[in-house]
């Protein structure tokens, strides 16, 4: 009599679960996760042969606790290599299927064959023993699981997958397909533990009708009690019905080209709601933010639209239900960085790519466009066509100053721009003039002098430490009577800070009262700041033209003014290439002809210069790419190259909260839910030197023991290291006196 085996050990009821009752249904999951994209076979395949391995005395001894280490994933990887003839579509789902439990490995055929043979070591590469290993233990088991399985044993690849000669192409189908995988694998081995638990992970369907007419209710209350000039307000109009004009249009690749200040964000969402309401295929709507600082106001007009919207980014602070929800990104419509939506599409593990079958049949809305790093452009670009032309998507690009990606060498890149002639909207948005003072340096004590002869103003500098050295120097120049006048903002002040600060400068603004900020470049890009006049440290193009949006942004002024400089300093730019790149060729162009902001034909030439001179992606990832390295490929694939350690600070407003993320610290050591209360008061820091030196390092418990791990997350010790103005400043070291 034939063994039979099972797939986990006993849940609450004492019930264990048969590895052919698991097999049938993650291949009835598999499949209906891979429908949108056309694999529905292929996915039962997937999903019915992926634990194959477990038809095993050694995984027996597993769930028996006898015996730990066990690779049950790669005798499933073989069978189906060697069932399907080896071919390249059996490759792909080899591989796949090898990949459920680590990570992508093209490479990993070799020990597919060693397995099949019974030659070798009979270890994978991180020392776990394969669960079958030899001919004959493979043919038992395959008895094994025919006397369950029938159907599955007799699944025929109905067509050959598309095997690309494009790595990029080639890579992101076996993505897409473990996304497949690994979220069927997870939920049916989930159900078993927990009945009901795709209900609790699934989100409703997007009701586009419901969204659109919620939507037109918010633009008309807007359009009620605009306080800005009227002209403005009919551009604004324009725009909203050229979006919903242009949702009539085929799925495919956008831009939408448009001033700051129009209103982009409210018409780019009546873009996507109506355009899934033409194009039923479409199942939800992702938008992208470039920066967390503009999540928060953003996502309070979406959630009016979409109640049920989701938040999938470091910063969201989820209930239970959307916890649940962010693990499959089941949702009508979701709100993520571009971190976290454009790394998983280039990962090799199936933790980070679970979602990516969620992306199929998406409207996606890439705000701020051209904060896409240059380093990874054309991997980048490429991969979003590929969403367009194979996996149902519509991409819409958004920005006021729009990259000419068309110069980036061996990139086809013609999209439909949705505003018919974004020419005249910029000219009929010249709200600001611009004084370019680029051929001499300037001190920043000329520029602060200037700054206070203007009773409100805002500068905005490439360097923290340039942010500092100008915010003390105003401090000590503006009258007494007047300190509470100047402000400062980068990201060493923490969220719920920044907040305050911004909120602070709006009511002073409206009041006419006097108010200097200074700032880095966390201001220019969707934060609502309305100035008469801007001083911008020369910078790439794109970062002074979103800078100019912080200026006369209502048009209630003829004389809004944007005086870009260059400071008199050793340091002018931030680390990397590109920026200094970026900002000489504003020179540059500034040395062939003014430069007209508001004609979008010098916006192009700038961006003419810039490509033609580029090297393209990364050396690093254009070798990973052309080896199909999955982890290479991951590794390189980096928006953010360093994202700095974690401080938790004690701002004084906050600090009954910080008072109770210590005291929890104390009794459960770091956990998810503490980082999510922490992120009103987490500042992001660079100088991790100084952090280790007088702060606490947060570690992970486990069983009540602390892991001497490093999490990335420390606890600000020293409150004199936290300035009630300038945030994190590490100033206070020279009077340091000791933990508390």
């Amino acid at each position: 009599m034939t063994e039979c085996y099972y797939a986990r050990s006993p849940n609450a009821t004492g019930k264990r679960e048969t590895l052919g009752h698991h097999a049938q249904r993650a291949g009835e999951l598999c499949s209906d996760f891979l429908k949108p994209i056309g694999y529905s076979e292929i996915g039962t395949l997937l999903g019915g042969l992926h634990d194959f391995g477990k038809a095993s005395k050694r995984f027996t001894e597993v769930l028996e606790g006898k015996r730990v280490h066990v690779n049950h994933a790669y005798p499933g990887a073989a069978l189906v290599y060697f069932r399907y003839n080896q071919k390249k579509t059996a490759r792909m789902l080899a591989t796949v299927i090898a990949a459920h439990h680590s990570y992508l490995d093209s490479n990993c055929i070799m020990k597919l064959k060693e397995l099949m043979q019974g030659t070798g070591s009979g270890y994978d590469e991180e020392g776990n023993f394969f669960s079958l290993f030899g001919m004959m233990e493979m043919k038992e088991a395959v008895e094994a699981f025919q006397m369950e399985n029938p159907q599955l044993m007799q699944i025929k690849i109905p067509r050959p997958l598309p095997i690309e000669e494009d790595p990029i192409a080639d890579m992101l189908l076996a993505r897409f397909l473990l996304s497949a995988l690994a979220d069927a694998d997870y939920s049916a081995s989930a159900e078993h533990f927990q009945l009901d638990y795709m209900e609790m992970h699934t989100g409703p369907a997007l009701n586009p009708e419901d969204a659109l007419e919620r939507l037109l209710q918010i633009q008309a209350e807007k359009q009620k009690f605009s306080t800005s000039s009227p002209a403005l307000n009919v551009l604004r109009d324009r725009l909203f019905e050229d979006c919903l004009r242009a949702a009539e249009l085929p799925p495919g690749l956008y831009t939408l080209t448009a001033p700051t200040g129009l209103g982009k964000t409210l018409s780019l969402f009546a873009f996507a709601t109506k355009h899934c309401k033409k194009y039923r295929q479409m199942r939800r709507i992702i938008l992208i933010l470039p920066y967390l600082a503009i999540m928060e106001q953003n996502v309070r007009d979406y959630r009016r639209i979409v109640p049920e919207l989701l938040e999938s980014h470091s910063a969201a602070v989820l209930d239970e239900r959307a916890r649940l929800l962010a693990e499959r990104w089941d949702a009508p419509c979701i709100v993520t960085t571009n971190v976290g939506f454009f790394e998983p599409l280039f990962s090799a593990r199936p933790t980070d790519c679970r979602h990516l079958h969620q992306l199929a049949g998406s409207v996606i809305v890439l705000d701020e466009a051209q904060s896409l790093p240059p380093d990874l452009l054309e991997a980048t670009l490429r991969t979003v066509k590929l969403l367009c032309s194979q996996y149902g998507c519509t991409v819409v690009f958004s920005t006021a100053t729009q990259p000419s990606f068309q110069y980036l060498s061996g990139l086809p890149w013609k999209p439909t721009e949705i505003v018919p002639d974004p020419e005249r909207l910029f000219q009929a948005t010249k709200r600001v003039m611009y004084d370019w003072r680029i051929e001499k340096h300037i001190s920043y004590r000329q520029v602060a002098e200037e700054l206070i002869s203007h009773r409100q103003g805002c500068v905005i500098v490439n360097l923290r430490a340039h942010a500092e050295k100008l915010f003390r120097i105003l401090e000590e120049s503006v009258p007494k009577a007047e300190a509470e006048s100047v402000f400062y903002l980068t990201s060493d002040l923490c969220g719920a800070h920044r907040t305050k600060v911004l909120d602070t400068i709006k009511e002073r603004l409206a009041e006419r009262k006097t108010c200097y900020l200074v700032a880095s470049q966390c201001i220019e890009a969707g934060v609502d700041l309305d100035f008469p006049v801007i001083y911008r440290a020369l910078a790439p193009l794109e970062s002074i033209i979103q800078a100019a949006g912080r200026c006369n942004r209502n048009g209630d002024s003829d004389d809004g003014k944007v005086i870009v400089f260059l400071p008199e300093e050793e340091h002018l730019y931030p680390p990397g290439p590109y920026y200094q790149r970026a900002s000489l060729c504003v020179e540059t162009l500034a040395s062939r002809h003014p430069i007209d902001c508001f004609n979008l034909k010098h916006i192009e030439e700038y961006y003419e210069i810039l490509y033609s001179n580029g090297e393209g992606d990364k050396e690093k990832l254009k070798e990973a790419l052309e080896d199909r390295d999955y982890q290479k490929v991951q590794e390189a694939y980096k928006l953010i190259e360093s994202k700095g350690v974690q401080v938790i600070v004690p701002w004084q407003d906050k600090m009954e909260l910080f008072h109770s993320l210590r005291n929890e610290y104390e009794k459960t050591g770091l956990t998810q839910d503490l980082i999510r209360r922490a992120r009103p008061l987490t500042v992001s820091s660079f100088a991790e030197d100084k952090v280790k030196e007088c702060c606490i390092p947060l570690l992970y418990r486990t069983y009540g023991r602390e892991r001497e791990v490093q999490t990335g997350w420390y606890l600000l010790g020293n409150p004199k290291c936290y300035h009630d103005k300038l945030g994190l400043n590490f100033g206070a070291l020279e009077n340091f006196d000791g933990m508390f």
